[in-house]
């Protein structure tokens, strides 16, 4: 256990000393007034010190910390993308158990066109035509920006939806629900691409586990179908669900900064588009940083769980 802890550390370490050599060089090609009688080494280190400080720089544009307006931004991120992954969750992962079940059925097959559907279609086309979709139908939807002007919410956790609860001393629950509308159809865009993949990755994997031994012999036993699925089926098929898609991290969240462009959510994807922009150069090494050091954790963080929860995996930490 400790040598897998040790060896997902060192991993750690050393993709963040890449990262941090990235954004080095992206920042020093950015300050034209970078010192070039300075050895690179000590530049890197004078970096590293002033990063490890949480002295990232003032942004050109209103002369605010970069490091405080770069994690607001990539909370409002990580917010859309939380309540895709919920709604994903739970449309993906019964309409995957059902085709995997019923494999080359007809019901199968409706199931995985849809889903294919939804991993051909490009995201950006997709937001787009989203946006159009409250004027088809009549609905009364929001299609830009990530809260109405009239609600000054504080930013206190950087996530919108926290803070605007928090505020409802002065707006009741007004704000937290303006800003949910606000984010439904950024989020059903990005649900949509996720369930597609939700729904592939749990009909492979129930498809998987329903030929192992131990689902003939729990058969031969007399265990009814809902026993089975339930004790046995999804308790080994959902750990290689959730490995598979921690490797989709970065696509998630690159589809996700494309959607807010679309709809000029206000993260990430917009932060960083208008940074670059106004020539606010220092956002860029900022946003490999927090965004690229956020996946680097949360996918050990994942793998350190499904090690935890799943035998398998325990059972490759004394794989030589």
């Amino acid at each position: 256990m400790l040598n897998y802890l040790f060896r997902r550390l060192n991993l750690l370490s050393i993709n963040a000393f890449i990262l941090t050599v990235i954004a080095f060089i992206v920042t020093h090609w950015s300050n034209s007034n970078a010192a070039t009688d300075v050895n690179y080494i000590v530049q890197y280190g004078q970096y590293m010190s002033s990063i490890l400080q949480g002295e990232w720089g003032l942004s050109t544009i209103d002369q605010q910390p970069i490091l405080s307006s770069g994690l607001t931004a990539f909370a409002s991120t990580l917010e859309l993308c939380f309540i895709a992954f919920i709604t994903a969750t739970i449309i993906g992962i019964p309409l995957g158990i059902f085709a995997g079940l019923k494999r080359n059925s007809l019901l199968d097959y409706s199931i995985m066109s849809v889903a294919l559907v939804g991993l051909a279609l490009p995201v950006f086309w997709l937001a787009i035509i989203t946006t159009m979709l409250p004027r088809w139908v009549g609905l009364s939807l929001p299609i830009d920006g990530g809260i109405s002007p009239i609600f000054e919410v504080p930013v206190i956790s950087g996530f919108m939806l926290i803070d605007s609860l928090l505020a409802s001393d002065i707006y009741q629950l007004d704000a937290f629900f303006n800003r949910l509308a606000h984010l439904i159809l950024p989020a059903a865009v990005l649900s949509f691409f996720l369930s597609a993949e939700i729904i592939r990755l749990t009909r492979h994997s129930i498809t998987v586990v329903m030929k192992s031994n131990y689902i003939k012999a729990a058969y031969a036993n007399g265990l009814s179908n809902p026993q089975i699925i339930l004790r046995h089926v999804l308790k080994n098929a959902i750990p290689p669900i959730i490995h598979q898609l921690r490797l989709q991290l970065s696509t998630i969240i690159s589809f996700a900064m494309v959607i807010e462009i679309v709809f000029s959510l206000q993260g990430a994807g917009v932060w960083l588009l208008s940074s670059i922009k106004e020539g606010n150069y220092l956002a860029l090494p900022a946003a490999v940083l927090i965004i690229s050091g956020a996946i680097l954790l949360s996918s050990i963080i994942i793998d350190i769980l499904l090690m935890i929860l799943s035998p398998l995996k325990r059972k490759s930490l004394y794989a030589d």
